[in-house]
């Protein structure tokens, strides 16, 4: 009777691993395969995501399959929604790990239109464009009338408290090396009795100065890149005027993750300004420098 069991588990194991997952599946842009398009629309779209918090598909909205043909393969468009996380993009958690923000905390919408082709037999990404927008003020207000509300990224106040909190947790740190500055990833503010406060959340990027040497000398001190760097992201708090700033930062392992690009608003135009967020820019990045093409050119003079 024991054999037979055995055996009976054998066989079950032998035939759920020659079950096709939908990484065996030849993507043929059909509309039961909009799961494994939207999936790998999900995945691209975090990947060149180069700024803020790491976004997590929600719903598919409309599809819509283009004339010209890819391949054996029809280009789809998806109009897809995704939800910015909580999960920072320097962040190594895996995304289905990380939790959408509630509307209590300004919930952050993406709705994109993703064009989808197959590439020997995989779901390729070829291009989207997102509307990115946070939840409204009066939305906010209607819900929660005392929570804080979102502030732009450069408002020099809170990056006043953004730039205490850094040297405090420097200052109180065990880690050897000296942290600075990646980007500010969401700043909020409430006024209560004290004054004004503010909430900050902030990324964090290790040095190549050590904790004792940085404080004389900050600006030599460069960051790190690659493999070889810990990143870290920070939530920091100052209660009214008087009050001093609070701060926890996590610092993660040392990962290869792309730096960031260097300008922090590279399309503003798609979101509302002054930027309270990180939107979602389009793929692929636009060419905001091109010259006219050489058929309207001036031809040079005869000689």
């Amino acid at each position: 009777m024991r054999e037979l069991v055995i055996l009976a588990a054998v066989v079950s194991a032998l035939h759920a691993a020659s079950l096709p997952t939908d990484t065996d599946v030849q993507y043929e842009c059909q509309e039961d395969q909009d799961n494994i398009a939207t999936l790998e629309a999900e995945s691209f779209i975090n990947d060149h995501h180069r700024h803020g918090y790491k976004f997590k598909f929600v719903s598919l909205d409309s599809r819509s399959a283009e004339e010209k043909k890819v391949r054996l393969c029809d280009t789809v468009v998806l109009g897809i929604t995704l939800e910015e996380t909580e999960c920072h993009i320097v962040n190594p958690k895996p995304l289905d790990q990380c939790t959408t923000r509630m509307e209590t905390q300004t919930k952050v919408k993406a709705k994109c239109n993703v064009t989808v082709s197959s590439v020997e037999g995989k779901a390729a990404v070829k291009r989207y464009i997102c509307d990115t927008e946070p939840a409204s003020h009066e939305i906010l207000l209607t819900k929660c009338p005392d929570c804080p509300s979102l502030l732009p990224l450069h408002d020099p106040k809170a990056l006043e408290s953004v730039k205490t909190a850094l040297q405090k947790f420097n200052k109180e740190s065990d880690h050897k090396s000296y942290f600075k500055l990646m980007e500010v990833g969401r700043i909020s503010t409430q006024w209560m009795f004290s004054g004004q406060s503010f909430f900050a959340q902030f990324a964090i990027m290790e040095t190549n100065c050590t904790n004792k040497e940085a404080p004389q000398n900050e600006e030599s001190c460069k960051a790190l890149c690659g493999d070889q760097a810990r990143y870290g992201f920070c939530k920091s708090s100052k209660f009214g005027n008087e009050e001093p700033v609070n701060v926890e930062c996590e610092i993660y392992e040392a990962q290869n993750i792309t730096h960031p690009m260097k300008h922090p608003f590279p399309c503003h135009g798609f979101v509302k300004i002054p930027p309270a967020i990180y939107p979602i820019c389009p793929f692929p990045p636009p060419r905001l420098c091109r010259g006219p093409p050489d058929f309207i050119r001036p031809r040079p003079p005869p000689q």
